[in-house]
């Protein structure tokens, strides 16, 4: 298939839906954008600036993120949260095309209810997958992140530092597993510093409870 020909359907049959869209080419120029991605960086109907031009054009009128955007690894897949000065957070991945350009899909996170693990236990490692997997299949728990400490941890230590919405089981293999929903790699990385070093892994699109256990 042609991701290009997918854009564009995805741009003729949801112009106003709540996805930002947008592909770039190779040359880092605007090619295609939804209604919503040109509302959010003030962009006019038949703008087709480079992201560079968008980022300064939104800065210089108040609009766009809080932060300038990072240069982007070229990955696969790349998912990251956004902090916005309308107060949203948005998340956004990027995934590279054949030619070389790179599509962009955005989402508002910020209105979206957060799911509410068991608190005040340490579950099984079977109940802890099915949080898990039921985390993975619910859209409003992303971004979401999974950290893990070393085996033998006090559960009880941890549970008095993380927050209500958070969940925590204990693995077979001895190690803590602490679930993180709604909650990007930057978040979660100054949580697990402040909790003591723990390993972080974040979870990516479509893989199951099992395959994101294995890479943590």
């Amino acid at each position: 298939m042609n991701p290009r020909d997918l854009w564009w359907q995805a741009l003729v049959d949801g112009p106003d839906g709540p996805l930002l869209l947008a592909l770039f080419g190779a040359d880092g120029r605007l090619r295609l954008a939804n209604a919503a991605y040109r509302s959010a960086w003030a962009l006019g109907a038949d703008e087709l600036p480079t992201r560079a031009e968008i980022v300064e054009a939104a800065g210089a009128a108040g609009v766009g993120p809080v932060a300038l955007p990072g240069r982007r690894q070229r990955a696969p897949r790349s998912g990251y949260e956004q902090s916005w000065r309308d107060g949203r957070r948005l998340w956004w991945v990027e995934q590279p095309t054949a030619d070389g350009g790179c599509a962009c899909t955005g989402v508002d996170i910020s209105a979206l209810p957060r799911p509410r693990p068991a608190t005040g236990q340490v579950l099984s490692t079977q109940a802890g997958l099915e949080l898990l997997q039921s985390l993975l299949s619910d859209a409003s728990a992303w971004p979401l992140c999974v950290a893990t400490t070393a085996p033998g941890a006090d559960g009880q230590t941890l549970l008095a530092q993380i927050r209500g919405e958070d969940g925590c089981a204990r693995l077979a293999d001895g190690r803590l597993m602490l679930l993180l929903p709604s909650t990007g790699p930057a978040q979660a990385i100054a949580l697990c510093e402040r909790l003591g070093g723990l390993s972080l892994t974040e979870a990516q699109w479509g893989e199951s409870a099992t395959e994101l256990l294995l890479r943590a």
